[in-house]
């Protein structure tokens, strides 16, 4: 019961599904339900992103940039924390949602995917444009992605 890295990225993880998905935590409708769960299911079921992702976003992003943030996100929230990426390995792939985005916009991705939500918050896509600047983890490491789900497109 001691806070751990492995810990903290479970909990990044469920932050990331709340912003993709536009949906609490805790889903009360029609049980008392995760958003990783809710997540699974939906993903499962259909195997389309666009069921799950926040529709405030009205399509403006990547397809495969929502699949990797998604998939990272569920990534960060396995039963096993063995089976957790370090936060390093989760940003190099957030970088590479944003290298999607800058590549879907053809301008800076803080204005589309991470950023672009009806509160105003652009603290997500200020953070992710600081690590892109400080952090050199893109360059520095390679890393393998596990799929997590056959049908996600960035994994095709």
């Amino acid at each position: 019961m001691q806070p751990t890295t492995k810990s903290d990225g479970y909990s990044f993880g469920v932050v990331l599904l709340e912003v993709v998905t536009g949906r609490l935590p805790i889903l009360h409708s029609p049980q008392p339900t995760s958003v990783i769960q809710w997540t699974r299911q939906h993903l499962v079921a259909r195997g389309d992103i666009e069921g799950v992702v926040d529709a405030s976003m009205g399509g403006d992003h990547d397809v495969n940039s929502v699949w990797k943030a998604t998939e990272i996100a569920l990534q960060c929230t396995e039963q096993a924390s063995a089976q957790r990426p370090t936060m390093t390995d989760v940003v190099a792939q957030l970088l590479e949602c944003l290298d999607l985005e800058k590549g879907r916009t053809g301008s800076d991705a803080n204005k589309s995917f991470f950023s672009n939500r009806d509160s105003g918050d652009k603290t997500l896509g200020y953070n992710a444009h600081v690590a892109n600047q400080s952090t050199d983890v893109s360059q520095s490491s390679a890393f393998e992605m596990v799929p997590m789900m056959a049908t996600c497109p960035a994994t095709r």
